[in-house]
């Protein structure tokens, strides 16, 4: 009962972060993906020096 409660939370706290500030939301989002980026660079540059 109580991660219903905190699911649905946390869907109506994001959905209000991003009405609210529209800006922050999309630099969250931003920043995420380029944190995603960098670790599939850093993958792939260990994969490439791992694989002969």
């Amino acid at each position: 009962m109580f991660k219903k409660w905190l699911k649905w939370g946390s869907v109506a706290f994001v959905a209000w972060y991003i009405v609210k500030q529209p800006d922050g939301a999309a630099s969250v989002v931003q920043g995420a993906l380029n944190g995603l980026g960098g670790a599939a660079d850093s993958l792939s540059t260990f994969m490439t020096s791992a694989i002969p």
